[in-house]
């Protein structure tokens, strides 16, 4: 009987692994955010992972395509340059891009998964190039391997025009339509076919062979779900610790379904994006043209309580929709998209996900990413040339570290905005007990009292600094103001913070706002009372006690040997 409840139980946690293990990431403890490094270098990915990512606690990085791309140009301001796209147009299983080899790839994870950074890959198998006009149809690959758009030949894939649809036109009303025919003159792959389902299993098992964490799967809803689930149930089991545990492959689906009409085609696939927070969340920050109170209410509809999702604040496709003037280094641009970036953090209940790129104008928003005459990527290492480091902005990994890895997923416990004096873009919100924010996406200032569930004491501003253990203070980036506030006993707290600023022109682009138009507070960025002793000081303490102890003991050990040892020796010496 007791073998019997063995099995039972081994079977039934093997069952609903199955089940659930698409959607359980694998993050290492506490982690739960993920940057989407765009366009970045695999040895640029393996420093960050060991320098930023892995030290700051992010807990996943999410590259680009690695397959072998086809060579595709554009010009942008007279300049013939190659576009960010192209590596969505796949010809060859080959790990060999503008990003680096399969080695580098490798060395990358390895590296990676050593400082507790998954590394999630972009997965494109629903598609080949794009139509090429005139000519043969002969289209390069990065690394050589050829493929013809004429004939659908790809012998870097193994396909050929039998394993892809037939052309159509896309009808966005006809649900088969929207999974046989041309994602934006993409041709086709038919995945229905077991030899292509041959060939795509093999290749992400092989990736999951090399230490890979799980996958984004590129256009998710131009694909049979059905299909999706026979390839997904052959893959491999992932282990992060020499085998001693497994989880089922994570996948993240890039499903474009923000009215929901898909939703149910693919929730037991993959968590999925959910693009209708973020068309929620950017416009409120970045125009103020939502009212906050949208994606409260929004966050607590059927639609998005059904689904296992990834929440995030823009990717490479939709920074170049929103921000379609340009995007650079600015408070403008960079600035409110720190804002975005931050409500993301403090609010989501899901699983954040931080873009960081490259800038571009309004007339590059094909360019690729920053590259010398060669067309070879400049390492965005020292964030120049254009690249922008989103990430590595301070207040963000404060955000990461002391708040949204402390409060995981708990509830929005309170919820304010529109209060007396207040504005429907101004919002406060709880995360259980251990986290407060408040953010104003109004031009006009804030000044409230609001009663929270945090213990009563001095809290270092998340959006400003944080409290250092060593220096026993809160600190922050050189020549800036720490903002602290102080949760009284009674739980009120005071807020005071100044208006979001958006420049009405251009010419405004570089106004700089005195302070951040958010502040953020938890349990973690609790200033200790005077006296008190925190609890990595009491450990610290309880160690060099132990430690003390440990050395009085050794000392008392050896006095002991050698006193042994010398009336030993005199009692020989006497027997002589």
């Amino acid at each position: 009987m007791k073998n019997a409840l063995g099995i039972f139980s081994c079977l039934a946690l093997y069952w609903f692994q199955s089940i659930m293990g698409q959607f359980d990431l694998g993050m290492e403890g506490d982690r739960r955010v993920i940057v989407q490094l765009f366009q970045w270098p695999f040895d640029d990915i393996r420093r960050e992972c060991a320098n930023v990512l892995g030290p700051q606690k992010f807990g996943g990085v999410l590259t680009a395509p690695i397959t072998e791309n086809a060579v595709r140009k554009v010009v942008v301001n007279g300049r013939t340059m190659r576009p960010w796209w192209e590596v969505y147009q796949v010809v060859s299983w080959d790990i060999n891009s503008r990003h680096g080899t399969e080695q580098q790839f490798k060395q990358m994870v390895e590296e990676c998964n050593k400082n507790n950074v998954r590394v999630y890959v972009d997965a494109v198998f629903n598609h080949g190039v794009g139509n090429v006009d005139g000519g043969d149809g002969e289209v390069l690959g990065v690394g050589g391997t050829y493929a013809n758009a004429h004939t659908r030949k790809y012998p870097g894939l193994g396909y050929t025009a039998e394993n892809f649809h037939k052309s159509c036109p896309m009808d966005w009303d006809d649900r088969t339509a929207v999974r046989i025919c041309e994602l934006a003159g993409l041709q086709d792959v038919n995945q229905t076919q077991p030899y292509v389902q041959d060939k795509i299993v093999a290749f992400l098992n092989k990736l999951i062979d090399y230490g890979v964490g799980g996958f984004r799967i590129d256009a998710t809803k131009h694909m049979w779900p059905e299909d999706l689930r026979k390839i997904y149930n052959r893959l491999k089991d992932i282990s992060f610790d020499n085998g001693k545990n497994f989880i089922r492959p994570p996948w993240m689906l890039e499903n474009f379904d923000d009215d929901g009409d898909y939703q149910e085609d693919y929730k037991d696939v993959g968590s999925e994006y959910d693009f209708s927070f973020m068309k929620l969340l950017t416009p409120a920050i970045k125009s103020g043209s939502v009212n906050m109170s949208t994606i409260y209410n929004y966050v607590k509809s059927p639609t998005y309580l059904s689904k296992t999702k990834q929440d995030f604040g823009t990717n490479h496709d939709l920074q170049r929709w929103h921000w379609a003037k340009g995007f650079a280094e600015s408070p403008a641009h960079t600035g409110i998209q720190q804002v975005i970036n931050a409500f993301l953090l403090t609010f989501s209940r899901e699983v954040p996900n931080i873009f960081s790129g490259y800038s571009f104008a309004s007339t590059e928003l094909d360019g690729g990413p920053p590259s010398d005459e060669s067309d070879n990527i400049i390492s965005p290492e020292n964030c120049s040339h254009g690249w922008l480091c989103e990430h590595r902005h301070k207040p963000l990994q404060w955000l990461v570290k002391y708040f949204s890895n402390l409060v995981q997923d708990a509830p929005v416990e309170s919820w304010w905005t529109n209060w007396p004096n207040g504005t429907p873009q101004q919002a406060a919100f709880t995360r259980g007990r251990d986290g407060f924010a408040v953010f104003n996406a109004d031009t006009k200032a804030i000044s409230h009292t609001f009663k929270v569930s945090l213990p009563p004491g001095v809290y270092c501003d998340l959006a400003t600094g944080y409290y250092c253990h060593h220096h026993q203070m809160c600190m922050g980036v050189k020549g800036t103001t720490q903002r602290q506030v102080e949760v009284k006993e009674d739980g009120t707290v005071e807020v005071s913070l100044p208006g979001m600023v958006r420049p009405a022109s251009s010419a405004g682009d570089n106004v700089v706002p005195s302070e951040p138009p958010y502040l953020a507070i938890s349990t973690r960025s609790m200033i200790p009372p005077q006296g008190s002793e925190t609890e990595n000081e009491l450990i610290g303490k309880i160690g060099w006690i132990v430690l003390g102890i440990a050395a009085v003991v050794f000392i008392v050990l050896v006095a002991w040997f050698l006193l042994r040892n010398s009336k030993s020796k005199r009692g020989i010496d006497i027997k002589e």
